[in-house]
């Protein structure tokens, strides 16, 4: 018998799955997007290499797709239809899992798109993080995990252009998926 959780358990599988390999392709790529024979950078020395985000059961998931959204240049702008309000636990706290999966082009030649997670309006721990570079359209995903403890919360996603020209993102997909 297929059940709720199954059903979303394997759908998370496939965002995740695609979303790690879009950002395992598009990370190594952009940086010698000009020169084919350039490296990827060297991982600095000490660093960790693998980040984990979990918890218990899944207890709520919320996904929200877009058509398109123009950040202007140098701006900042939260991502139109990812703010999101949810409760949080009666005792401790719940981890929550935020995605962003797009195409998406940063305006010009070496122009940077970050992106950051606000909880109640206050960016979270993670800061910002890489999602898209230059002037090609590029297949970007980024993701950030958070805790929630008792109360209501608001979440929302910001990107930011980093000047030059304006960044845009082609069906902007923000998933949060919330754990005990």
């Amino acid at each position: 018998m297929t059940t709720f959780r199954t059903i979303t358990a394997a759908g998370i599988a496939t965002v995740a799955l695609a979303g790690g390999a879009a950002l395992a392709g598009s990370s190594a790529h952009a940086e010698g997007r000009d020169d084919p024979t350039a490296a990827a950078p060297a991982r600095p020395a000490g660093k960790a290499l693998i980040a984990t985000c979990d918890g218990g059961a899944v207890l709520r998931l919320h996904m929200r797709s877009m058509d398109f959204q123009s950040v202007p240049a140098g701006t900042t702008a939260e991502v139109e239809g990812s703010q999101w309000t949810v409760k949080g636990p009666k005792k401790g706290s719940d981890t929550v899992l935020v995605t962003l999966t797009s195409m998406a082009s940063s305006g010009d030649a070496g122009d940077l798109t970050t992106v950051s997670v606000y909880k109640d309006g206050v960016a979270t721990a993670e800061g910002a993080k890489y999602f898209t570079y230059n002037g090609i359209l590029d297949q970007a995903t980024v993701q950030f995990c958070t805790k929630i403890g008792k109360g209501q919360h608001t979440l929302a996603v910001r990107a930011t252009d980093g000047g030059g020209s304006a960044t845009t993102l082609y069906y902007p997909t923000v998933g949060y998926q919330v754990f005990n």
